[in-house]
């Protein structure tokens, strides 16, 4: 596994300037991006078949040459109609047999989002490609301090990017979701500081989390103690202090 140069040898030597410490924890941000593309609205599509008339209408080919340039918009608007391009810039004018080969082949592409969500079975109702298809979603897990991202306290000689996979495979509520650590890196850092009550008793000045940035690769958690929730929903359960933190880097 590729090792984050965040590495922390031994929490209890990060001092913090004073004879007291610093807790590292690690806390994992897993998205789940959108599934498909959202319906077109009605009225748009109105209008681009409003334009279309008009510039054949006013087009000076022939029809021999309209045919023809039909017939190449047909086989693009096939492709766009099974892999809506993310850009403009996606989508080649023209493709290869290879090209043609992957329309016909079941996996995802990465560059490119189906039109309608992946296909289960009737009786499945957890999926978790099924939950809001047309936005990224993020998980949380319930904390007897409330909702929060997954987090685990980084151990003597790992790194964060282990703690962070460990923090979703060692949770109760896991029953087979993996995770791909997309950061190298922490995209932000949470800092609380304890009080000075509490810093007696734990001997630590507080805890510091760094946030890790990672994508679903397959699985769902199981229970009542999780929720898949789209960027705008995070803000009902996510403190506002942590929120902050990381909001910016969320899509």
């Amino acid at each position: 596994m590729r090792r984050s140069c965040y590495l922390v040898p031994n929490v209890t030597r990060i001092l913090s300037g004073r004879h007291l410490s610093w807790q590292a924890q690690s806390s994992v941000i897993v998205e789940r991006p959108p599934q498909c593309q959202p319906p077109l609205d009605p009225l748009l599509a109105k209008y681009q078949q409003m334009r279309e008339t008009l510039r054949t209408e006013r087009s000076v080919y022939s029809d021999f040459e309209l045919a023809a340039e039909s017939k190449r918009e047909d086989i693009i608007k096939e492709r766009k109609q099974k892999f809506p391009p993310k850009s403009k810039y996606d989508l080649p004018e023209y493709f290869s047999s290879a090209d043609e080969k992957a329309l016909l082949d079941p996996t995802q592409n990465d560059d490119y989002l189906p039109l309608k969500p992946q296909q289960t079975s009737h009786s499945d109702t957890t999926t978790v490609h099924l939950i809001k298809p047309y936005s990224s979603v993020f998980l949380i897990v319930k904390t007897e301090e409330g909702w929060t991202f997954p987090h685990k306290v980084v151990d003597k000689e790992a790194s964060l990017e282990e703690a962070a996979v460990a923090a979703v495979a060692g949770h109760p509520c896991n029953k087979d979701l993996t995770v791909r650590v997309t950061s190298g890196l922490p995209i932000s850092v949470h800092t609380n500081k304890y009080s000075k009550r509490y810093q007696q008793h734990t001997e630590l000045t507080g805890v510091k989390t760094f946030f890790m940035k990672s994508k679903l690769d397959g699985g769902n958690f199981t229970g009542d103690s999780f929720r898949w929730c789209t960027k705008d929903e995070l803000s009902d359960f996510i403190s506002k202090d942590v929120l902050k933190c990381v909001e910016p880097c969320l899509k």
